[in-house]
């Protein structure tokens, strides 16, 4: 079933967010879109005609452009507040957290599902404020999956509860377990869309052409969670197997595929390409580091960079604003 095109103002460019995945480093996002929302001076529902996230950009994509608070959205402030009180408890190591990794999942989801619920309660997808997408990867069907807030609106089938949505989403391999979502005689075995799409801006723009067939021109935004500093030799990876490549293999599928879409993006002469990803310098590369020295460093690095891309945040904010 596809959605039905929309229709837009003549001559006005369509304006996409597409937020990356990278876990507790949703907190570099977050902090970006705070200087966004303060530019602007509008919620950022009002400003783009098509908001996508994956995994933890997912989450955010969700909290701005749904009616989970309320009657309204989470601010990026509100999200921003989700990470820092809540990481601990989603990304909590135990004492044999290195031993049950080797076998199962790294966390259980349950606190997981439990912050989710606290902070989606029982909204539904169709409560959208503007159009979203959010990438997961069904195992079953071995194919790329999205929610899109249109379907959701026609096809009660398709009308999940949005915290069932972020859960599937965020269910990055070897972190957690995937997600068993069902609808009618559909089933599904959905694992983070990061798998296909980290960084979803391509995916984003496909999807605004599809729901914007009019559209001459489209402003696409890109917020990353962060550009990972670690590098791999020649002669650290020549004699892995398995076991070291599981320890990698995420982080390494997911930046790649981000930075390919990133070189796609900027050549096509009917879209304007803002892209906001700051180096991991300074933090930590890692998706689950949740130390209270490491959220610290995450906000101040995500500070600098707003600091440091007032230029570029006040040129991407004059193309929104056309």
């Amino acid at each position: 079933m596809r959605d039905a095109p929309m229709e837009t103002a003549p001559n006005c460019p369509i304006k996409v967010l597409a937020i990356d995945g990278g876990g507790i480093r949703g907190i570099i996002p977050a902090i970006i879109l705070g200087a966004f929302e303060k530019a602007l001076a509008k919620p950022l529902h009002k400003v783009f005609d098509l908001i996508a996230g994956t995994s933890t950009g997912g989450i955010i994509a969700l909290g701005l452009g749904t009616k989970c608070k309320g009657d309204g959205p989470y601010t990026s402030g509100d999200l921003l507040e989700l990470y820092v009180q809540n990481g601990p408890a989603i990304f909590r190591r135990q004492l044999l957290t290195a031993i049950r990794q080797v076998f199962r999942p790294k966390y259980s989801p349950a606190a997981l599902e439990s912050i989710l619920t606290k902070y989606f309660g029982d909204t539904v997808f169709s409560s959208a404020l503007t159009n979203l997408l959010i990438s997961s990867y069904n195992l079953q069907s071995q194919l790329p999956f999205f929610f899109k807030s249109e379907r959701a609106k026609s096809d009660p089938d398709y009308d999940w509860k949005v915290r069932d949505i972020a859960r599937a989403t965020s269910a990055a391999p070897t972190f957690f377990p995937p997600f068993h979502l069902q609808s009618g005689a559909q089933d599904y075995a959905l694992v983070d869309g990061g798998v296909f799409a980290n960084n979803p801006a391509m995916a984003a723009y496909a999807e605004a052409r599809h729901v914007y067939p009019e559209a001459q021109q489209y402003v696409v935004v890109r917020v990353g969670t962060g550009d990972r500093q670690d590098h791999i030799s020649f002669a650290a990876a020549r004699n892995w197997g398995l076991l070291p490549w599981a320890k990698q293999i995420v982080p390494v599928f997911m930046d790649s595929v981000s930075e390919a879409v990133d070189y796609e993006l900027n050549q096509l002469p009917s879209c304007a390409y803002h892209m906001f990803q700051p180096s991991l310098e300074g933090a930590s590369n890692e998706m689950d580091d949740v130390s209270a020295e490491n959220l610290s460093n995450l906000q101040s690095l995500a500070n600098r960079y707003v600091q440091s891309a007032a230029k570029q945040i006040a040129d991407a904010c004059a193309d929104l604003a056309a």
